[in-house]
């Protein structure tokens, strides 16, 4: 994932979709993150970050970082990997240890985690993300940072992002096919998190919802934490299939039809108008596809309306009530539907926006939609991680003369 040169620390990142796989390469100095080159190409094989097909997404993949190796003219063997919400189970988790010395040190909590970990391996769950949400020292008040505080035991609540080992086998598998192998995993709502929410988005509880393309992954990020992480099974490609059934043509004249007139608000006098698109598919029905604007706007209304609902309803499930969350932004390719943030207003009777990526100065146009939230949020996450000087070319630095050490013998 990352190799020191002149030009900074360089990085590269993964985003495996159901419609896109994307590959990013970037340069990290002083904490400036500037992209050095992107590949985008068509995913096949690929179903929300899971393998479905070895050969189709090994394909994929190559194509993609090869783009991308291309415009930044060097070659990368490590990479970060987005996890998709679809993937990934949210639970929380309370352990407790005792305290081994007279106060606690960095190895009790360190301890308290590893507890954790080995309970999900166990269960054949790898965890990618795990959050302190609490900690408290016997039976007094709960404590932000236990360290150096005296007691008999240590307590402490954990949030843990987690997925089926078999996830993560097959992705390594593929990626060593493809002559890479994987540095770290992120789950994508939080990757996109990191790019579109402000400061007080995040402490004051946010919903965020990244819209796929076979499904809605969607975070909850409150106190500058991630709170909660779900899945909605409806995204882009069901509103396509809609109007491909609705309409008797092929999914790829219905993908055509969506992106030409990709709008939920019309005018009245724009209701009747009519919508015309020759085709010239074996498997469309007629040659000439008609409907009215006010038809096809219904057809994907209805779709959207029923995924935002799920996303309710999942919230609901797990006891989250809505006015946990002050804002809910939308984000993903789908959101360049005219009208969505409106309708997502009605179905949670909330401020909504469209998130943009804002975190990154200086991106190509591009790439600086919410389609590449996720991609862009993912080297936000490696910067956060380079100025906390946790990583260093594959090793955890925990103090300067270390990490001068390791720079000097990188650039020797």
């Amino acid at each position: 994932m990352t190799k020191n040169l002149k030009k900074g620390k360089i990085v590269a990142c993964l985003d495996m979709g159901s419609s896109k796989v994307v590959c990013l390469i970037a340069s990290i100095d002083n904490g400036e993150v500037r992209i050095l080159g992107y590949g985008h190409k068509e995913s096949k094989g690929i179903m929300g970050s899971a393998v479905s097909d070895m050969r189709l997404a090994q394909k994929a993949v190559t194509n993609a970082v090869a783009e991308a190796e291309r415009m930044a003219g060097l070659n990368i063997d490590r990479l970060l990997v987005g996890i998709s919400g679809s993937q990934v189970k949210s639970s929380r988790k309370e352990v407790s240890a005792k305290i081994v010395s007279d106060i606690v040190k960095a190895s009790d909590i360190t301890s308290l985690a590893n507890m954790v970990r080995s309970k999900f391996k166990k269960k054949n769950r790898e965890v990618i993300h795990l959050i302190p949400l609490q900690y408290h020292i016997d039976n007094l008040s709960p404590v932000e940072n236990p360290r150096y505080m005296s007691g008999e035991k240590l307590y402490a609540k954990f949030h843990i992002i987690s997925t089926p080992q078999a996830v993560i086998k097959n992705i390594e598998n593929c990626l060593r096919k493809c002559q890479i192998s994987v540095n770290n995993y992120i789950v994508e709502p939080y990757a996109s998190s990191l790019s579109c929410l402000t400061e007080n988005e995040n402490n004051l509880g946010t919903l965020l919802v990244d819209i796929g393309g076979s499904s809605t992954s969607f975070c909850i990020v409150l106190n500058g934490k991630l709170f909660y992480v779900g899945n909605s099974p409806v995204g882009g490609i069901h509103v396509t299939k809609d109007i491909s059934t609705i309409l008797n043509i092929s999914f790829e004249s219905a993908e055509k039809v969506k992106s030409l007139n990709n709008s939920l608000l019309i005018s009245p006098l724009e209701e009747k108008e009519i919508i015309k698109l020759k085709t010239s598919d074996p498997n469309d029905g007629p040659n000439m596809i008609k409907i009215n604007r006010l038809e096809l706007r219904d057809i994907m209304k209805a779709r959207l309306e029923e995924m935002f609902e799920l996303v309710k309803e999942n919230l609901q499930k797990a006891g989250i009530p809505l006015n946990v969350m002050s804002n809910i932004v939308l984000t993903g390719g789908v959101t360049s539907t005219v009208g969505i943030d409106r309708l997502a207003s009605e179905v949670f009777k909330k401020n909504v926006r469209i998130g943009y990526p804002n975190k990154i100065e200086g991106v190509a146009t591009e790439i600086l939609s919410p389609t590449y939230s996720c991609c862009l949020g993912m080297m936000v996450f490696l910067r956060n991680m380079y100025l906390k000087e946790k990583i260093k070319d594959g090793f955890e630095v925990k103090n300067n003369w270390f990490r001068k050490f390791i720079e000097k013998l990188a650039s020797a």
